[in-house]
């Protein structure tokens, strides 16, 4: 009888046994399957990233202002229209180098030559033909920038009202036009440490080409990252 019954009990734990031991190598296949899936989508990513850095490494200069320029008129509070510097600065002229390029999301920019002795400068940003809705003056007086002064809000129908700026020292400057999260325009004025006299166009292409491979680059590291971290935890489990 003794016999008997152990005889039972190996036939009910065996076929439980290997009922239990199918699952685990089932649920282990399932587990390497994910992270083999995930491994492959982050080099994926990684692969596609770095040839988006790489392709943008390969823009001429000319190719990424024409790029910037191209952002800058999405920009649907522009209409459609190429944004300039206007002021002391140019004798509010219209010139290329001093169009606005999107350098950031809701952040249009450009790059001026500034002296102390000659403070302060009066400005505007304003299409070609100083059209309503794309003038931008000041839209609370005084309106007088100084640096560490902060941003100036901006009105777009603006006739007369100019900002003025006055530098500190002579240099190179960053004049923009930025956004926030109520799509009001400001104005901010920002010295370059680095800045040297030099080509507006020199100047503005260095610029553009930092702001167009900049983004590009921190996202293949960080997705590299992503990858060699899902790669270790994978070993791990494994081991």
């Amino acid at each position: 009888m003794q016999s008997w019954n152990k005889k039972m009990w190996w036939a009910l734990v065996i076929p439980c046994a290997f009922m239990a031991l199918t699952a685990c190598s089932s649920s282990n296949s399932s587990d390497d399957a994910s992270s083999a899936a995930a491994a492959t989508e982050a080099t994926e990513s990684t692969d596609a990233t770095e040839v988006a850095a790489a392709a943008n490494s390969k823009l001429s200069a000319e190719e990424m202002l024409e790029q910037a320029d191209a952002e800058a008129l999405g920009n649907p509070f522009f209409y459609g229209r190429a944004i300039y510097l206007r002021g002391e600065m140019n004798d509010y002229s219209v010139q290329r180098p001093y169009r606005l390029r999107q350098f950031e999301d809701k952040v249009y920019c450009t790059i001026a030559p500034l002296r102390s002795d000659w403070a302060p400068y009066r400005f505007k940003f304003a299409d070609a033909q100083w059209t309503t809705g794309t003038n931008f003056g000041f839209a609370v007086p005084p309106a007088v920038m100084r640096e560490g002064s902060g941003k100036a809000q901006l009105n777009p129908n603006s006739r007369f009202e100019e900002l003025r700026y006055e530098p500190k020292v002579d240099g190179l400057y960053r004049f923009c036009i930025e956004y926030n999260e109520q799509n009001v325009p400001y104005a901010t004025v920002t010295r370059l440490e680095d800045g040297k006299l030099t080509t507006m166009d020199e100047l503005i292409k260095r610029e553009v080409s930092q702001a167009v491979a900049t983004p590009a680059t921190t996202a293949a590291t960080t997705t590299t990252a992503a990858t060699t971290t899902t790669t270790t935890a994978n070993k791990e489990a494994t081991e």
